[in-house]
């Protein structure tokens, strides 16, 4: 089967102009559409890295997946372990995890005292939820709390309060008294252990205790009610899992939420943050169509005669269309493919990107002082750095790249290139063969 009239035209009209005049402003439209999808890519996919990671930390350690609260007191070790075992039942159902969760200030003996969120989950912690463990680093000591009067705490408030494993700290928290009025209750612990997460607001303001110490502490020894967090192997499908909880004949005096509407407000503020994102440097895509348009109407008018002659045996004006819009979308894929693979590249190699631009940016101040100080001496300083630990909470860039987003970034590549191309081949239905043959 021979190859579409469109293809061969078009092919013939991008050899014609590359023997003739060269192809510059091919050249142009193609670096700007790869230009456009290299940065979109690094961009999104820094973004998601970031994003992603606070919504991991924030739907493994905090959340849950699903979080079930009995709408009753406490009910019992026994009734506990019932409730458990009902919910392990439950299909796709991974982990299920009691815990209460106040918030309190924490005291130690040199600072001021300390928000932060207590956090009363069983010692087994780890062995209930494996991913807690993942998530959860420990930095000094041990996850151990099953003494009752001992704490886990952050590696930021370990260091905001100047405490180590072994010292002591006190939780202050606020409760109702005998009489009905608002009394204080302290109750002091052992630091057992430090952990990091990697997310600051963790590490700098929560802390773990056993649900014991959390019904002494915030009940005077009356059993607290217990939320249940719950993990489903895959946390995108909580509404199949909702309804299934829902379902169970013990579910009638629970209250299911899933992690999204417990995070609700927090994922909303991420998703405009990206889509403002995308439609600001996707305003790349809208420069370089203009460039598209302008130069495939100017071949429009050159090659009118060509045209006019195609129209004359009977070529249809559309099929005539589609030979400029193939050579845009030629254009946008070229570009597309090009900037993709380096975006690719560059998303997968962010930190040593980083660390090429911090080392020449390095280089440059080094050699200017070395020019400049015996003109103007100056202290020595510390060395130029992105995003140096001192500011920013990281020890490097994270970068995930996921397939969808890169399939739509080409996706608007070719489209701003096809759509161009087709406005500027719409001048085709205006010319009239015999005009155009009689005036040449």
């Amino acid at each position: 089967m021979s190859p579409p009239l469109a293809l061969l035209v078009a092919a013939r009209y991008f050899r014609t102009r590359r023997r003739e005049r060269g192809f510059g402003s091919s050249l142009l439209s193609v670096a700007g559409i790869a230009v456009g999808v290299m940065t979109l890519t690094v961009v999104l996919a820094v973004m998601n890295g970031f994003q992603l990671g606070f919504i991991e930390s924030i739907v493994e350690v905090s959340s849950y997946h699903l979080q079930i609260a009995s709408k009753g007191p406490g009910e019992g070790a026994a009734a506990e372990a019932g409730i458990a075992s009902i919910l392990r039942a439950v299909a796709s159902v991974t982990a299920v995890v009691p815990f209460v969760e106040r918030q309190a200030l924490l005291e130690g003996p040199f600072a001021r005292p300390r928000a932060c969120s207590v956090r009363a989950v069983p010692p087994s912690l780890f062995i209930l939820d494996p991913s807690q463990e993942r998530r959860i680093a420990i930095q000094e000591g041990a996850f151990a709390i099953g003494d009752g009067r001992s704490i886990v705490i952050g590696t930021e408030l370990a260091a905001a309060t100047g405490a180590r494993v072994g010292d002591s700290l006190d939780i202050v928290s606020l409760g109702r008294g005998s009489g009905g009025g608002i009394v204080p209750r302290r109750l002091g612990f052992t630091v057992s252990g430090i952990f990091k997460t990697g997310y600051y607001d963790f590490d700098a303001g929560l802390v773990f205790i056993s649900l014991e110490a959390a019904d002494a502490l915030f009940a005077g020894g009356n059993q607290l009610p217990r939320t249940w967090g719950v993990k489903i192997a895959d946390r995108f499908a909580d509404e199949r899992a909702m309804r299934a909880i829902s379902r169970l004949p013990e579910a009638a005096g629970w209250s299911v939420e899933s992690w999204r509407g417990y995070n609700r407000s927090f994922f909303d503020a991420l998703f405009m943050e990206k889509l403002m994102m995308m439609l600001l440097v996707g305003l790349i895509f809208v420069v370089v169509g203009f460039n598209v348009y302008h130069s495939l109407r100017r071949t429009v008018f050159e090659k009118m005669e060509e045209i006019a002659v195609l129209k004359a045996i009977g070529v249809p004006p559309l099929e005539i269309q589609g030979i400029f819009v193939l050579e845009g979308l030629l254009i946008g894929l070229a570009g597309a493919a090009a900037g993709l693979l380096l975006g690719l590249l560059l998303s997968v190699n962010i930190d040593a990107v980083f660390a090429i631009v911090e080392a020449v940016v390095n280089g440059v101040l080094a050699a200017g002082s070395a020019v400049l100080s015996p003109l103007f001496p100056v202290e020595g300083g510390g060395g130029f750095s992105i995003f140096s630990p001192m500011y920013f909470y990281l020890t490097s860039v994270p970068s995930r790249v996921l397939p969808g987003e890169a399939f739509l970034v080409v996706f608007f590549a070719l489209l701003a290139c096809g759509g161009a191309a087709w406005a500027a081949s719409r001048a085709v239905s205006r010319f009239r063969p015999a005009e155009v043959l009689r005036n040449e």
